[in-house]
């Protein structure tokens, strides 16, 4: 078993004419928390995206638990129990309340009795903070705060080695966000996965990250401990960790 669960090797991304991304080489570690971090259009989400399958890179390689990701090929459908996704909004359904956004991920897999999937849905509540007041509830009656969690809980459900967050506490307070923050390293230290971290907010990358990969000029310009990445010269750089 390696001990990176993802690697990109000289990935290039393009939508027509415009170039996203130009040869970006990078390994997330395992049982690590990696923050990647770049200005508005830099293409962080889309290279989440890519990470997870949803979207083919323009060129280069892709391989996620040692499985590379090829056009064509199931692959993804194969390791979606390993993994956990937390979209930026959320993404709960709007239809469906708490408790069976939560209990969706388990019910698809056709494995599991009603009775022991209301058990993990119970304890994945637990587990963010949410009661079984909340559970009851669609996601329009929830604050911010609480879709978070929520969604959290569902990334959670079938108990994945590898989580990627899409700016979790965009939209949130200053407390909501460190609470939520606060949670996701509780839970790391007791479950011990694996964290890809796309997120604009410094307060976030300082107190979560072990590493911090640095999205700028279409390029990988700074990767390392934030203690590494703050010496960079690089404008962005200089720009986004010394305001």
């Amino acid at each position: 078993m390696s001990d990176n669960v993802v690697v990109l090797e000289h990935v290039e991304t393009r939508f027509g004419e415009r170039v996203i991304h130009c040869d970006i080489n990078l390994k997330v570690r395992r049982g690590e928390i990696l923050g990647i971090v770049g200005g508005s259009g830099s293409g962080k989400t889309t290279l989440m995206r890519e990470m997870i399958g949803l979207e083919p890179p323009t060129a280069g390689r892709i391989f996620l638990f040692d499985q590379e990701l090829t056009p064509g090929r199931n692959v993804i459908a194969k390791l979606r129990d390993r993994f956990g996704v937390l979209f930026q909004s959320g993404a709960l359904f709007t239809a469906l309340t708490v408790y069976d956004n939560i209990a969706l991920p388990l019910r698809e897999l056709k494995l599991l009795p009603e009775d022991m999937i209301r058990e993990l849905v119970c304890m994945k509540l637990s587990m963010v903070g949410l009661d079984a007041y909340a559970a009851n509830l669609l996601p329009a009656a929830l604050s911010g705060g609480m879709v978070k969690r929520a969604a959290l809980a569902r990334a959670l459900a079938l108990e994945p080695e590898l989580l990627f967050l899409d700016e979790p506490t965009s939209g949130l307070d200053p407390i909501a966000s460190e609470a939520f923050t606060h949670l996701v390293a509780s839970l790391h230290r007791e479950l011990g996965f694996t964290v890809v971290l796309i997120t604009h907010d410094l307060n976030t990358v300082r107190d979560l990250c072990h590493r911090v990969a640095v999205l700028a000029d279409r390029r990988l310009v700074a990767l390392g401990t934030v203690a590494e990445v703050v010496c960079s010269d690089h404008p962005f750089v200089r720009r986004f960790f010394h305001g």
